[in-house]
């Protein structure tokens, strides 16, 4: 396997933000054993056949991250998370060069998903998802980083601003969608929890601060006081975090700072009266969403000292468009993480060996996301020796709302299938 980063390589680095949150050792002493999820499993094998996987785990050159090597001795675990039961279920440690090899067998519900995943520097780092028998090669390689707590720029690519129609009370309700880049080759994290990662400003008056569906745990995301931090984990590559929030009539005039340079800005404005201004901000043709009709704006290289200003006539009438907002954003930032991972994998291809295609690496979707999401969870709270009672019932309460929309994710996809 060649010791250069391929474009495919990259490219899934970019769509499936593979670092989630801090993972102890893996659970060995629990492979073959799985946590129920759902229910207990009361359906048969859906397929006997072996199953194999054989891949490397891999770490980028400090001084040339164009070229890779091998990570020996440190764990993976082979995961599944279904709708019937998720858990480990089966470990080792990397042998020379990296390379990790498992056998298993597709068992309980067919719409049970398998990854990989391994244990760097305290942090969790995921294969793209096992669909095939056997899995080798690029699909089975998993990328890990060095860490670092020092502070160092992460680029906004795309912004994406979501305006409401006026409520009855004058307010509007704000969707805002960031595509964060890491173009390091180093994960960043935080040195406490004092210390984040990533921060934002929100505009002055916001009220009612919700984190949306994201590639980051709202867990690791607040509002402290006007500001959004993530104290969660930042590794190269693309990262998608949405958020909402409530501006009261009285505050608009709004006035929204950039900031940091943004790549690509843009604003949807649901009140036909509205006024949009930003410097390189420019009307683009209406959008229609759900039977709800925006009109769009777009601005690229808007400096860090731009403002985007909003203005709404007060009064409305009643709606109930926090739904259609969260479907408008979703949809919004799926296209464009496609848009722009394929836009950066160009920008970035002289300078690595081009092997493969954007095209032919398979984008994340909210099932994989949250079966990850949940493996990291679990494998956070066996970290503690001894967790309080308030820690276990802040485990529970979230992983039993991780298990809810997973159960909505497995049933939309077999709806679509």
């Amino acid at each position: 396997m060649s010791g250069r980063l391929s474009l495919g390589r990259l490219c899934r680095a970019l769509a499936v933000g593979l670092a989630i949150a801090a993972v102890a050792a893996p659970a060995a002493a629990r492979a073959q054993g799985s946590t129920s999820l759902l229910g207990p499993d009361t359906s048969s094998a859906s397929d006997t056949l072996p199953r194999m996987v054989k891949g490397r785990v891999v770490r980028p050159d400090s001084t040339d991250s164009s070229a890779v090597s091998g990570v020996p001795g440190i764990w993976v675990t082979l995961h599944r998370v279904g709708s019937d039961t998720a858990g480990p279920i089966d470990s080792m440690r990397t042998a020379a060069g990296g390379r990790y090899q498992f056998r298993y067998r597709h068992t309980g519900r067919a719409d049970a998903i398998y990854f990989v995943s391994a244990s760097y520097a305290g942090i969790a780092y995921f294969s793209l998802p096992l669909l095939t028998p056997r899995v080798t090669g690029d699909s089975a390689e998993i990328i890990v980083y060095d860490t670092t707590s020092r502070t160092f720029p992460l680029n906004i690519r795309g912004r994406h601003v979501i305006v409401s129609a006026p409520n009855v009370d004058g307010s509007h309700d704000i969707v805002e969608v960031y595509e964060i880049t890491n173009d390091s080759g180093i994960t960043a994290i935080s040195r406490d929890n004092a210390h984040p990662t990533w921060t934002a400003l929100l505009p002055p008056g916001a009220v009612g601060f919700s984190v949306g569906q994201s590639a980051i745990s709202p867990r690791a995301v607040r509002d402290a006081g006007g500001r959004v931090e993530v104290v969660a984990p930042i590794a190269p590559g693309l990262k998608q975090l949405s958020f909402s929030y409530r501006v009261p009539a009285r505050d608009f005039p709004l006035s929204i700072p950039m900031t940091k340079p943004v790549s690509v800005l843009e604003v949807l404005t649901e009140d036909p009266r509205a006024t949009v201004s930003a410097p390189n901000l420019k009307a683009e043709a209406a959008v229609a969403i759900e039977g709800r009709k925006f009109a769009r704006y777009v601005g690229q290289n808007e400096p860090a000292d731009a403002v985007l200003r909003v203005d709404s006539p007060t009064g409305g009438t009643p709606s109930h468009q926090q739904r259609y907002l969260a479907v408008l954003a979703i949809a919004l930032g799926v296209a464009m993480v496609g848009a722009l991972t394929f836009v950066f994998a160009r920008r970035r291809a002289p300078r690595i060996a081009i092997v493969g295609h954007p095209a032919d690496v398979p984008v994340d979707d909210d099932a994989e996301r949250l079966a990850r999401e949940i493996a990291s969870l679990d494998a956070q709270f066996e970290q503690q020796a001894e967790p309080s009672s308030d820690a276990r019932a802040e485990y529970e309460q979230r992983r039993d709302a991780l298990k809810r929309s997973l159960a909505r994710a497995l049933d939309a996809r077999r709806t679509r299938a």
